[in-house]
This record gives structure tokens, sequence and C-alpha cells, in this order.
């Protein structure tokens, strides 16, 4: 499985609300004791074996509205099909610290997966969203994306991104049907996101 995490390369952008895919690819190169220092195809990336099969962890440094183009070359490289690739990246439509994952959908207003789906041309693939949205009203989403979590809201991500390893294990080992029936419904986050919950509906 390519695992593709979304997100901008700097340093200025480290702990930014866009970048939570990338943060997923650092909790998860962790549990495998692995690193992602290597480049290729305008990306960065690292690899693990699990269940006698190799996979990859992926950060693309194309800036998230290219993310499509390193996405295309590794999937030609390694000859893999849409279901076998994994993108993890921030969602706005869900609230702060929620998951979801999901075998297909829309790209939405996502500009990383807009591009993705626009160079593999479907939306026939695996993805793991991570809700980023606080509950405050957002005047401009630009901006919203591109500003980093508050101490507090720090917090509640590092608590989700504990369980992104363990989602993972388990799509590799019981498949994405199973997985998703396991995680899906399951409240990650502390009690401090509940107040910003309330205000979004369940998709």
């Amino acid at each position: 499985m390519l695992i593709f995490g979304l997100g901008n390369p700097g340093e200025e952008y480290l702990n930014t609300r866009h970048n939570v895919g990338f943060m997923a690819i650092d909790k998860i190169a962790e549990r495998f004791h692995q690193k992602t220092d290597k480049s290729k195809y305008s990306s960065i990336f690292g690899e693990f074996n699990f269940k006698g099969k190799r996979h990859y962890l992926i950060k693309p440094t194309t800036y998230m509205n290219l993310s499509g183009k390193s996405v295309k070359k590794w999937m030609n490289e390694k000859k893999v099909v849409p279901e076998d690739i994994l993108v993890i990246y921030d969602d706005i439509d869900l609230p702060l610290g929620t998951i979801r994952l999901r075998k297909e959908g829309g790209a939405g207003t996502h500009k990383g997966m807009l591009s993705i789906v626009e160079e593999i041309r479907t939306e026939k693939f695996p993805r793991l969203r991570i809700g980023i949205n606080n509950g405050e009203k957002i005047y401009d989403l630009a901006s919203f994306v591109l500003s980093e979590f508050t101490e507090n809201e720090l917090k509640i991500i590092k608590n989700t991104m504990d369980s992104i390893p363990e989602i993972i294990v388990s799509l590799l080992s019981i498949g994405i049907e199973r997985t998703m029936t396991k995680f899906n419904r399951k409240n990650l986050a502390p009690s401090e996101q509940k107040g910003a919950a309330k205000n979004h509906k369940e998709d």
C-alpha cells in the first residue's frame, strides 16, 4: 500500500491545520520505527514491512495544490490500482480531532484532493479524513487552514494522532470494511473537543 499524507513542506507550516496528513505519516513511521528521510518523485518517504509486504509512507513536497503529481508518479512506478493507496488529509467539514475512513468519495473543496482526483482521474480510492474544524465561524478558508493550531487544539490533534497507527495496522490486517466499522464511530478526541462537535452533523 502507498500511504500518502498531505501537507506543505517547510517549518512555517509544521503545526498548521493543513498539515495533519504530514503529522499522521510521522506518527505511523514512529510506530514502525522508520524514518521518512528519502527523496523521490517530489516527496519524502519511508517504507516498512508488515505481514510479509512492503508499504510506503509518503509526504508529497509539491505543496498542497499539486499533490496529485507526486501521487501519480508513485502509482505509476509501483503499478498499483487506486484501491491500493490511502490518502490522509485534513477536513474542514469534520469536528476537530474526528476521523473518518472511507473507501471513496468526492474531493470537496480540498485542493490537495482535487489535484489527486485530477491526476489519477478517479475518486474511487481510500482516504482517512481528520477533522480540523474548531466550531468557530470561518471567514477565510485559506487563512484558516494555514493557521496554526492553538495549544489546546494541538493536544486534541495529538490525541487523535495516537490512534492513527492502530488504524493502519487494522487496515492492513483485516481490510477497509471492518476497519471502518471499528473506528469511524469512535470519539478519539478528549473532552475539550465536545463543544465543537455539537455544532456538526455526523456524516
